[in-house]
């Protein structure tokens, strides 16, 4: 279980001022995670701080109860927004280059490993290929299987469809859901009502840095809007 208890974070130049402000969830074993909320909202703060990108002013983050950043390399893997592959790097490089680095297994284990995942992704024609001859659904694709490799506990996603076409949002869906594993949790910060409707299990609504909504989809996206803050009815509204 990830555990996060009273998470805030406050601008360096403005202590006064709440990026994030007492942020308290968890994310049960198995499941995924969708974190919803306008622009500015704290949705990728709140992602970067579980990444161990950003460092959180008060607050506690546990998985299993083991505080975040003394776990294991490769326990908590992310996919960029915008991917982050590196562009020297051929794609099958890329993939090997974390594990390699942190001793994850023998070379010939770990290429199997690549390869076995490129395959899975139907990417197994462009293992020789740099991230800039690859399209934006291929990228993604890529980045995800990158992650894969480390075989992380905690699998997080930083607005996974705005760099792709609306069309890929179903075949994105697709691939989240089928990464749902019994001791994984995933957690999904996105724009994107439909990917939200579609993978998650349970809904967080952030505005202006405080978490208004930790409901079950199903309250979130219920007709009725029983049970859900003014501000999440809003907008979801503003958005039919």
């Amino acid at each position: 279980m990830l555990n996060v208890n009273a998470l805030t974070v406050t601008m360096q130049r403005n202590p006064s001022k709440r990026i994030l402000d007492n942020i308290t969830f968890d994310v049960k074993d198995g499941e995924i995670l969708a974190i919803l909320g306008p622009s500015g909202a704290g949705k990728t703060t709140l992602l970067r701080c579980l990444a161990l990108l950003h460092q959180q002013t008060l607050g506690t983050i546990t998985f299993n109860e083991t505080p975040i950043d003394t776990l294991a390399a490769g326990q908590i893997g992310i996919v960029f927004q915008s991917f982050n592959l590196f562009p020297h790097l051929t794609v099958i490089e890329n993939m090997l280059l974390a594990p390699t680095c942190h001793k994850k297994g023998a070379t010939e284990a770990l290429l199997d490993k690549a390869q076995a995942l490129l395959a899975q992704f139907g990417l197994t024609a462009h293992a020789g290929a740099h991230p800039h001859n690859l399209s934006g659904g291929q990228k993604q694709r890529v980045a995800i299987a990158r992650a894969l490799m480390m075989d992380p506990p905690v699998l997080l996603f930083d607005e996974p469809t705005s760099a792709l076409d609306p069309e890929l949002i179903n075949e994105v869906s697709e691939i989240i859901k089928a990464l749902r594993q019994p001791k994984r949790v995933i957690l999904v910060v996105t724009h994107e009502v439909r990917l939200a409707r579609h993978v998650a299990d349970h809904i967080l609504f952030l505005d202006n840095g405080v978490l208004l909504d930790n409901v079950s989809r199903d309250v979130f996206f219920g007709e009725s809007g029983d049970g859900l803050s003014p501000r999440a009815q809003t907008f979801l509204s503003n958005l039919s």
